[in-house]
């Protein structure tokens, strides 16, 4: 074994897995919090940065998701997975969220704007996922409008389906932990994700006739 791999293995040997670190937190030593906080904090921001469109909104949301896991850290059912119980109030908090901003005056300014795919201190969001084949100075500048682009297709999404695929995609989960999170069947995780996909894919199709032609391609029948 290469001394490199022997250091990835030492270092997984090392981590403390989620329960070993709650237990920490209960028994009173309230930093060790921080280690799950630094474990998760990144997924956490990619998929509430898909959901809400800005960074800023996004951190906010993830910053209540923590807080609400941790005063009900107690009441935690250690027989469920610690990742998709807080994959669970990551997505009531973005619901809570949407919510709460839908009851305000809308008021926009140049701080409302949507957010680019990559955030001011430069961690990419939707981005890391597209990849180009051909680099060249324009190529930052499409991978920003394909992120984007995406975002927004997501958004015109049914709820379920979008926060599954950001689940799935983003969140880097498994099924049968998206099933966890959403509190739905394996089979209806399964099947949100494919039919969310599906649906991506046929509004690519009708935007890029819509590009080359000029013209809005009617609607499939089903529709």
């Amino acid at each position: 074994m290469a001394l490199t791999d022997k250091q990835h293995v030492a270092d997984d040997i090392q981590q403390p897995s989620d329960g070993t670190l709650i237990a920490e937190v209960l028994t009173g030593r309230r930093e060790r919090f921080a280690v799950l906080v630094d474990r998760y904090q990144a997924p956490l921001i990619r998929v509430a940065r898909s959901r809400l469109g800005r960074h800023d909104w996004a951190e906010d949301v993830v910053q209540e998701t923590f807080l609400c896991a941790f005063k009900s850290l107690a009441s935690y059912n250690s027989q469920y997975s610690f990742r998709t119980w807080l994959w669970t109030i990551l997505l009531n908090q973005c619901r809570r969220h949407v919510q709460k901003r839908s009851r305000r005056p809308l008021v926009r300014s140049w701080s409302d704007q949507p957010a680019s795919a990559t955030d001011e201190a430069g961690e990419s969001t939707v981005g890391d996922v597209l990849a180009s084949s051909e680099e060249s100075p324009l190529t930052p500048l499409l991978r920003e409008e394909r992120a984007e682009r995406l975002e927004r297709m997501l958004r015109q999404l049914p709820d379920k389906q979008a926060d599954a695929l950001r689940l799935r995609f983003f969140g880097g989960l498994q099924f049968n932990e998206i099933a966890a999170a959403m509190q739905c069947s394996l089979a209806t995780a399964k099947n949100r994700v494919r039919w969310g996909l599906a649906t991506l894919a046929q509004q690519t199709d009708r935007r890029e006739a819509e590009a080359l032609t000029g013209e809005q391609p009617s609607s499939p029948r089903g529709d």
